[in-house]
């Protein structure tokens, strides 16, 4: 685990993971405009059937193939970028040794958020002969990788907030 904290705590690694989040930032704006949508992993609740036929429907068959296509490529490098940057923050704003191991947090983000799109990759290409119990699935690891966001930016922004309040309190003693 060592060797991966000192990747964490590179300044080479935040931005890089930086620029990474903002071109996929970019490719997803470009992918939801050409499939007329939002992609069904942004959909924070989840979805049941009757949303994704209703999305499915909108994409159209050509926008289905981008969009598979995106899950396996565009949406397995962005959570390895955000979960980088986050996990970078929480090693950078670390209050004590022991909180830099916070990382798992973005780690176990990243693998929800991949669990998710080989799921709604399986939508998209078995559509419309898909089940409810994979429906259920992917919506599942779309509403469960959201609420670990919640959690991951809670942590990141939370040790950092309170590094900041220890260095203020360290300047106000001097």
């Amino acid at each position: 685990m060592e060797p991966l904290l000192k990747f964490y705590a590179s300044g080479w690694a935040l931005l890089f993971s930086l620029i990474a989040m903002i071109a996929c930032g970019l490719g997803f704006s470009e992918l939801q405009m050409r499939l007329g949508a939002d992609i069904i992993d942004v959909l924070r609740g989840g979805y049941d059937a009757d949303m994704v036929q209703e999305r499915f429907l909108i994409y159209g068959e050509a926008g289905r193939a981008l969009y598979a296509r995106a899950a396996l490529t565009l949406d397995a490098v962005y959570p390895v970028a955000y979960s980088t940057f986050f996990a970078c923050l929480i090693v950078m704003g670390a209050v004590s040794p022991r909180a830099r191991y916070l990382v798992i947090v973005p780690i176990v983000v990243a693998l929800l958020d991949l669990g998710e799109n080989i799921s709604i990759y399986m939508l998209l290409t078995n559509f419309p002969d898909i089940s409810d119990a994979l429906i259920a699935r992917a919506s599942a690891l779309t509403v469960a990788k959201w609420w670990m966001v919640v959690l991951m930016l809670l942590v990141a922004f939370g040790q950092l907030f309170v590094r900041l309040i220890m260095l203020a309190l360290g300047h106000l003693r001097r």
